[in-house]
């Protein structure tokens, strides 16, 4: 069966002419409010791609929505964030909803850089749920954007709304950290399930079969997207996945240094590596020595 293409919206004012609305107030940015909306079930059951980034927040159960492979049925205080160019699949929806969606394009906030804000490539199911207090910081923040949307535009216009953009995302990080903490029985019982796996991989071999682990392997085996992985461990250890895995191989490399005799070849494609040379780098990065060094001085 062919699949069918998604639905694509370039722009803000193109998401919003398609929306019934012409009073596009500002070319980069808009705030929707869900229940202005005449009919929201007649977007439903469609796949979507938006040529900029989106916040919404629901205020009460929505349907199902899959991003990239996931699919979530999310509830009340729930932010969810879609970048640029991925597809983004509607479930049936009701008619109606109570929520804000926060819609900006990449060029507004060029000269910030995207890349501490991970959430936009988390998976549905790793939503974001805030609470009263949490959502009252929100809300006055997207009301000083309403009110520089209201006002029109001049020479100051793109500056604060981006400092206001800005400023939503990086309370956004605090509440994943505080989402991370509060997670943290859950989020444990994934950090061992995580050890067992890094354990097993070596264990079984599949290291020599299929090369050094990546964080993604170890993502995907727990049902994550990579970036909300890497948060989460870092958050529950301080060191990031690819920290880990290399702190797991040096030490199965130290272990094999001592108690056999295969040759440093031999252990470097035991452990993944194509190529020795670059075992022995990694080796020699992390414990000060080559090889050859560790094994004569054990």
């Amino acid at each position: 069966m062919k699949m069918i293409q998604p639905i694509h919206f370039p722009t803000v004012s193109a998401f919003m002419h398609a929306l019934g609305r012409d009073d596009v107030r500002h070319p980069l940015i808009e705030v929707i409010h869900l229940d202005d909306l005449a009919d929201c079930s007649s977007f439903g059951n469609t796949r979507y791609t938006f040529g900029f980034y989106c916040v919404v927040y629901k205020d009460a159960r929505c349907g199902t929505v899959r991003y990239g492979r996931n699919e979530y049925d999310y509830d009340n205080g729930t932010l969810l964030f879609f970048a640029p160019d991925h597809d983004v699949e509607l479930g049936t929806l009701e008619q109606s909803y109570q929520g804000v969606m926060l819609i900006f394009s990449p060029a507004l906030m060029q000269g910030i850089a995207m890349s501490p804000y991970h959430f936009f490539g988390y998976s549905v199911n790793e939503a974001l749920h805030v609470s009263e207090r949490e959502r009252q910081q929100l809300h006055d923040i997207l009301g000083n954007i309403e009110t520089e949307l209201e006002r029109g535009i001049d020479r100051h216009t793109r500056q604060l709304m981006t400092q206001n953009v800005a400023l939503i995302l990086n309370y956004c990080i605090r509440f994943y950290d505080r989402q991370f903490i509060t997670r943290e029985p859950v989020d444990s019982q994934l950090m061992q399930r995580f050890t067992v796996l890094l354990d097993n991989y070596f264990a079984q071999g599949l290291a020599a079969r299929q090369g050094v682990p990546t964080v993604r392997y170890f993502a995907d085996a727990l049902n994550l997207s990579a970036n909300y992985f890497g948060d989460l461990v870092k958050a529950q250890t301080g060191n990031s996945p690819q920290q880990l895995i290399q702190q797991h191989l040096i030490a199965q490399a130290r272990h094999r240094l001592t108690t056999t005799t295969d040759t440093v070849s031999q252990i470097a494609y035991a452990l993944g590596f194509e190529y020795p040379q670059y075992f022995s780098r990694l080796f020699k990065k992390q414990t000060g020595l080559t090889p050859q060094e560790f094994r004569a001085q054990a």
